[in-house]
């Protein structure tokens, strides 16, 4: 055995470690992790997009996407359904961010933003319309909103590498029928069986998120689909990849990125 593949061994193990961990594992690291992301986001699918500096993120969690839009200048605001989330939230955020509990397929925007964010929330929603209806009409005129999410046909779209048991190693484990997935849940997983067979439900393909943004009115500037997403590489360490490849793409896309306007 090589040297080199030694090395190589050491560097990718403890990235692994870090397969399946949520932010309830290490809430600081998370937060960081989400920074990352916010900045990424920020020079990739905002400022080329779009002048405007009053943003909203929802689904913000412990808010560190927004922190990152905060430090460029931007009016921020963040909604998050999780109290104990948006909690940490308002407690370790700068003070300038805005925070609001609340459901997006409940609630009614008053105000108006330029840029908003719903990043991997739309595949956890059940009424998807309603949300949107609700985004469409608080985004400015010349403003964009920005989505991400994981294919439902895509190797890990039903978030299985969040589970505690070795399911959460099974790519496309989320694909068996409705019976056998629910009863794998329920005798080898039992954590959390209502939430992961709620996503096996409310997940959303690529297709029908397209004729879904049609319908409530929005056109698309620009849509994205990865091989390896933003989050992975931030998360493992490493490279974004794009997916170029027409075929398949409900597949092989572990996630999509849409900027849609109005």
């Amino acid at each position: 055995m090589s040297l080199g593949f030694c090395k190589e061994m050491k560097r990718i193990f403890p990235r692994l470690k870090r397969f399946g961990k949520t932010a309830g594992h290490d809430r600081l690291a998370y937060r960081d992790y989400q920074i990352e992301i916010g900045n990424y986001y920020l020079t990739h699918y905002v400022e080329p997009f779009v002048s405007g500096k009053k943003i909203l993120d929802i689904g913000c969690a412990e808010g560190g996407v927004l922190e990152a839009f905060e430090k460029q200048g931007y009016d921020c605001t963040g909604l998050e359904y999780s109290e104990h989330r948006i909690e940490y939230a308002k407690e370790n955020s700068p003070a300038g961010i805005k925070f609001i509990h609340g459901n997006i397929e409940e609630a009614k925007l008053e105000n108006k933003f330029s840029v908003i964010l719903l990043l991997d929330v739309i595949e956890h929603l059940e009424n998807k319309q309603s949300a949107l209806e609700s985004i469409r009409q608080a985004l400015l005129p010349d403003g964009i909103l920005v989505i991400s999410f994981p294919p439902i046909r895509s190797a890990f779209g039903g978030h299985q590498q969040v589970m505690s048991s070795f399911l959460q190693y099974i790519p496309f484990l989320h694909l068996l029928p409705e019976k056998i997935y629910l009863w794998l849940l329920e005798h080898i997983e039992k954590k959390n069986v209502e939430s992961f067979f709620r996503n096996y439900k409310t997940g959303i393909t690529i297709r029908h998120f397209e004729n879904l943004i049609a319908q409530v009115g929005f056109q698309i500037k620009a849509k994205i689909f990865h091989l390896v997403r933003p989050r992975q590489a931030f998360r493992f360490g490493i490279k974004i990849r794009e997916n170029h490849f027409n075929w398949f793409q409900e597949y092989l896309s572990s996630g999509a990125v849409y900027i849609l306007k109005i």
